[in-house]
C-alpha cells in the first residue's frame, strides 16, 4: 500500500502559483523495493526499455554489486526492480541510451569513474526481460586516461549516423567516436573534439540540441557549444563555469537557450541567451535564475512539469558528496522548480528542503500521463530512492498505435498532383494505403458534388476542408454550400494574407474579427471553423506570440485550430508543447516531417517542397507530438506530404505511425 504524502510547492515573494500536490515515495518505508547495497549510488537514467510508451527508471552504482538495475513499473502489480549488470564495476555519472545495434530498442551506456578507462554498453535484451538476468556487456572504450562523466549520442557530423560524444576527465579531453558497421566487434575510432586546459580539468555537462536553428543537432558540452562545419568543430564558449547543462526554448525564437548549473561544484543556476550571431561569444548573455550560488546543483532537467505547455526547469541541490564523510556537508539543500511563462520569465519556487538530489530525474515514471520527480542520492541515505509522483490525472498514457491505427488519414492536397490527371485512380490508391479519413482541399476540376461522388466510391470519408480565406470573408454562403456538398462539418483556412513575410498584429487582428464572425454564422450551419497555422503567425509579442494572441482573442466556442507539425516546429515551436498550451482548441493535425538540415525559427511559412520527408526520418518527434495531441483532445489526425516524393513516403510514414506505442 503506498504511503500518501502530500507536499506542496511554495512560492517565493512576488510570485504566484497554483499548489500541486504530490505523493511521494520511498524504498526507505518500502513504497519502493529497492534490494541492492551499493552506498554510492553513481548515475542515473530514464529510458522506455521495453518500448510500451512509459519510461523506466536506471540506477547505476559503484562498491557493490548489482552495477546496474532499473525500476518498472506495473499497475497490476506495482514496482519491479531488474537487474542489468551483475557483476562488480566502477561505474561513473552520466550515462546514456541509445539503439546501437540498429535492432528497434534502446541500449544503455555507461563509462567508467577515476579508476576505470573503459566505456560500455549493454545489449537489451527485447522482448524477453528477466529480473535475474544479466543483460550482455560490449566494450566501446578499453585504452587510454580514466573518468567518463557524460556522454551523449547524436548525428554532430550530419553523416546520417550517429556518433557518441564524451568527456575523459582524465585526458581533459571532448571525444567523438562514430558507431562502427559492428558495434559488437569492430573497433570504436575516437577523435579528439576538444582539449580543456587545466583549470577545467573536471568539466563535464553534455548534451544535444539543435543550438543555432540550422536543422542539425550541435554538441553542447561544458560551457561550450560546438559548431560542426567544414570536417571540423569549433568551439564557442558560452559563460565561465561548466557543471549540469540543457539546451531548450524558453521563449519564441530561432536560437537555443543554454542552462548551466554547478555540477560538481558551487556556483549559480544560470540562462544564457544570444542576440544576433550564436558562433560569437559575446553575443551570449547570462542571468541568474536563483539569486544565489547553488551548493552541488547536480540534478539539471528541464520540461513542462505542469502541463501548461510552456518549459520549466528543476534544478536541486545535494547534501553530501565526499564518500568518506559521516555528516551531511550542506542539510539545508534545496530542490527549485522554476516555472516557465513562454516568455523568457520564471517562478520560482521550493520543491524540497533537506533532500539529496544527485542525478535526480523528471519524468512519467508511473505511466499516467504527467510528470514525476526522481530523487536519487549519491551517498546520503544510501542505498536510497525516492519519487514524488504527480497525480493530477487519472489517466494512462496513451499507446499511440492502438488508438491511431485505424485513424491516420490524409491531406489530399498532398497527391494534387496525381488528382489533377485522374481522381478514381488517386482515390483508389489513397484507400488501398489503409486510410479512409481524408481532408479536402480543391475538387481538381470537378464540380464539388461528383468530387464526392468519387470519394463515396472509393470509400473514403472527408471530414474537413481548406477553403481559400476570402470566402470566409466575404461568400460564407459558398462555403456552407460546399460543406453540405461534400458532407463535412469543419471548414478553415490554411493563409492569412499578408505583406511579404511581414505578418503583424495588425494582420492577425483583421484574421480574428473574420474568423469570430465566421465562426458564429458557420456555427448556426452546424459547421465548425478552423484555422490552420503556417508558420508567419508564432512571431514574438507580449502575449508569447501573435498565434497566441489569435487563440486567445478568438471565440473558443465557435473557432477551433489545425496544427501544422512542420510548419509550427520551422517556426521554431514545439508542437506538442503547443498543443499543450492551447488544450482542447486543436480539432486536428497535420503530420508532416522535415529534413535534417532545413533551418527553423523561420517565420516565412515557406520551405522548399524537397524538404518534406517520410514522417518518422526527419526532425520532428513524433511520439511526443501525437501523445500530446491524444491527451488533449485532437480529432483528426492527416498525413500532409507535398514533396514531389510523396507516393515513396506515404507507405514509409504510415508504417512508422502504426509502429508508435
Amino acid at each position: 500500500m503506498k504511503k500518501s504524502v502530500i507536499f506542496t510547492v511554495i512560492s517565493f515573494v512576488f510570485f504566484t502559483t497554483k499548489a500541486q500536490k504530490w505523493e511521494r515515495i520511498s524504498s526507505e518505508d518500502g513504497t519502493i523495493p529497492l534490494t541492492w547495497k551499493t552506498t554510492q549510488q553513481t548515475a542515473s537514467l530514464v529510458v522506455d526499455i521495453d518500448n510500451d510508451g512509459i519510461d523506466e527508471f536506471v540506477m547505476a552504482g559503484r562498491g557493490e554489486t548489482p552495477a546496474i538495475i532499473y525500476f518498472k513499473f506495473d499497475r497490476a502489480i506495482g514496482w519491479r526492480e531488474f537487474a542489468v549488470e551483475k557483476e562488480l564495476l566502477s561505474i561513473e555519472a552520466g550515462g546514456t541510451a541509445y539503439d546501437i545495434d540498429n535492432d528497434g530498442d534502446k541500449d544503455l551506456v555507461f563509462g567508467g569513474d577515476y579508476r576505470s578507462n573503459k566505456i560500455w554498453w549493454w545489449e537489451n535484451p527485447a522482448p524477453y526481460y528477466n529480473p535475474n538476468v544479466p543483460w550482455k556487456r560490449n566494450e566501446i572504450k578499453n585504452e587510454g586516461q580514466t573518468q567518463h562523466h557524460d556522454l551523449v549520442f547524436a548525428d554532430f557530423k550530419q553523416i546520417g549516423k550517429a556518433q557518441l560524444a564524451f568527456w575523459n576527465q582524465g585526458a581533459k579531453t571532448l571525444f567523438i567516436a562514430t558507431i562502427p558497421t559492428f558495434p559488437r566487434t569492430d573497433k570504436w575510432i575516437f577523435e579528439p573534439v576538444f582539449l580543456t586546459d587545466e583549470k577545467n580539468k573536471n568539466i563535464e555537462g553534455c548534451v544535444a540540441a539543435d543550438v543555432d536553428g540550422d536543422g542539425y543537432k550541435d554538441l553542447v558540452a561544458g560551457n561550450y557549444w560546438f559548431k560542426y562545419a567544414d570536417g571540423k568543430f569549433k568551439a564557442i564558449q558560452v559563460g565561465a563555469t561548466a557543471g549540469r547543462v540543457e539546451a531548450a526554448k524558453f521563449r519564441a525564437g530561432k536560437k537555443m537557450q543554454l542552462l548551466f548549473s554547478s555540477g560538481d561544484n558551487n556556483g549559480k543556476l544560470m540562462l544564457y541567451e544570444c542576440s544576433g550571431n550564436a558562433e560569437i561569444s559575446t553575443n551570449w548573455k547570462g542571468r541568474d535564475l536563483i539569486g544565489r550560488e547553488l551548493i552541488h546543483a547536480h540534478t539539471l532537467e528541464t520540461a513542462d512539469i505542469n502541463d501548461d505547455g510552456n518549459l520549466d526547469v528543476f534544478c536541486a541541490e545535494m547534501i553530501r558528496w565526499d564518500e568518506k564523510s559521516i555528516t551531511d556537508e550542506n542539510p539545508n539543500a534545496e530542490a527549485f522548480i522554476l516555472y516557465g511563462d513562454g516568455k523568457g520569465g520564471f517562478t520560482k519556487t521550493i520543491f524540497q528542503k533537506g533532500v539529496d538530489f544527485h542525478e535526480g530525474r523528471v519524468a512519467d515514471i508511473d505511466g499516467d500521463g504527467d510528470l514525476d520527480i526522481i530523487s536519487k542520492s549519491y551517498t546520503w541515505h544510501a542505498p536510497h530512492l525516492e519519487i514524488w509522483l504527480q497525480n493530477s490525472t487519472n489517466q494512462r498514457q496513451p499507446i499511440i498505435n492502438k488508438i491511431l491505427n485505424d485513424r491516420i488519414g490524409l491531406e489530399l492536397y498532398s497527391l494534387r498532383d496525381f488528382l489533377k490527371i485522374d481522381v478514381p485512380a488517386t482515390l483508389l490508391y489513397v484507400k488501398n494505403l489503409g486510410i479512409t479519413e481524408v481532408e479536402v482541399a480543391g475538387t481538381y476540376g470537378m464540380k464539388t458534388e461528383d468530387f464526392k461522388t468519387e470519394l463515396d466510391k472509393a470509400g473514403l470519408k472527408p471530414y474537413s476542408t481548406l477553403l481559400d480565406f476570402n470566402l470566409f470573408r466575404d461568400s460564407l454562403d459558398k462555403v456552407v454550400a460546399t460543406c453540405k456538398a461534400l458532407g463535412v462539418k469543419y471548414a478553415g483556412t490554411s493563409w492569412i494574407p499578408h505583406l511579404g513575410n511581414k505578418f503583424e498584429r495588425e494582420d492577425a487582428d483583421k484574421a480574428i474579427k473574420i474568423f469570430n464572425k465566421a465562426g458564429e454564422i458557420l456555427a448556426k450551419e452546424g459547421i465548425r471553423f478552423f484555422y490552420h497555422c503556417h508558420g508567419y503567425e508564432f512571431k514574438p509579442s507580449d502575449e508569447g506570440t501573435l498565434f497566441d494572441y489569435m487563440v486567445q482573442k478568438t471565440n473558443a466556442e465557435n473557432v477551433s485550430y489545425e496544427c501544422d507539425v512542420y510548419w509550427a516546429f520551422h517556426a521554431g515551436q514545439d508542437p506538442a508543447l503547443l498543443l499543450k498550451k492551447h488544450k482542447g482548441r486543436f480539432m486536428a493535425l497535420h503530420i508532416k516531417d522535415m529534413k535534417n538540415g532545413q533551418e527553423t525559427g523561420e517565420l516565412s511559412g515557406g520551405t522548399p517542397l524537397t524538404s518534406d520527408v517520410a514522417v518518422g526520418t526527419g526532425q520532428l518527434n513524433f511520439q511526443k507530438i501525437l501523445r500530446a495531441a491524444i491527451q488533449t483532445g485532437v480529432k483528426f489526425y492527416y498525413i500532409e506530404d507535398e514533396n514531389a516524393e510523396v507516393k515513396q513516403h506515404l507507405p514509409i510514414s504510415l508504417r512508422y505511425l502504426r509502429s508508435l506505442k
